[in-house]
């Protein structure tokens, strides 16, 4: 009985032994799985939020275009009457006609300026073929932090662009809005530029802080054991945003084409 109970004590310590590992294993797996898994949901999600900006500038797109062809085709109209229409052609409303034409413009580079990075190319593929599982699982997780990286600037950029044009549609309609008052009141060339420097100086103010409210400040000092995260909506702070857009366009036509 003595001998036997030593044989079982052994069997289940032998068992005990060849436990320890698979559960090592097991763990590595699912720490490897947990990161995958919030890799691609925040790259799904830098997707999806790119697509978002992209139909917001073509909506303001097609609304200006189609706002100033109503404008241009009632102006030639209203010209063969005779109304005094050269009383509302002032500062505000020629303003107003410039800062729509910008944002049109604005709209159309923020849709073309999209150009996200991810997923694996043939020769990744090839590769992934001929590598070990685990090296090659851990250069996608280090591929994924990569695109997501490079994503967020492009989504920075892409938000700079989108909100300036948001600003600039809003800014162009309240002078349009104040020129036709101004007209209509028949206010001197003193009381135009007066009117016209108060308005700018009220919308200044509106603009940097609508160019400005992009994020709270991070508490990630405060708690070292979290994790700082990745500016989803925006991508990145607004100087941030703008180091990237000037990146983007002082970039030589060969770091383009290299993806650099």
């Amino acid at each position: 009985m003595v001998d036997d109970g030593t044989v079982g004590n052994t069997a289940r310590g032998d068992r005990d032994q060849s436990v320890e590992p698979a559960s090592a294993d097991s763990d590595t797996v699912s720490t490897s799985e947990i990161t995958r898994d919030e890799l691609r949901t925040t790259f799904e999600y830098q997707v999806q939020r790119l697509g978002e900006i992209d139909s917001k500038a073509i909506e303001i797109l097609k609304a200006n275009l189609l706002l100033i062809g109503l404008v241009v085709t009632g102006g030639s109209v209203l010209i063969q009457t005779e109304l005094p229409v050269g009383t509302f052609v002032n500062l505000f409303t020629v303003s107003g006609g410039l800062l729509l034409l910008v944002s049109t413009g604005l709209a159309a580079v923020t849709y073309t300026a999209s150009n996200l990075r991810g997923g694996l190319d043939s020769e990744a593929v090839e590769a992934a073929v001929d590598a070990d599982s685990d090296e090659f699982e851990t250069q996608l997780l280090r591929s994924y932090a990569q695109w997501i990286e490079y994503n967020a600037r492009v989504t920075a950029v892409n938000d700079l662009l989108a909100t300036i044009t948001v600003l600039l549609v809003f800014v162009a309609f309240v002078y349009v809005i104040a020129g036709i008052a101004v007209g209509g009141a028949g206010l001197s060339t003193l009381g135009e530029l007066a009117s016209f420097g108060l308005v700018s100086l009220l919308m200044g103010g509106f603009t940097w802080a609508g160019f400005h409210m992009d994020h709270l400040g991070s508490d990630s000092a405060d708690h070292p054991e979290t994790f700082p995260g990745v500016r989803l909506s925006k991508g990145a702070t607004r100087k941030e945003g703008i180091a990237a857009l000037r990146d983007m366009l002082t970039r030589s036509t060969e770091e383009r084409e290299r993806g650099e």
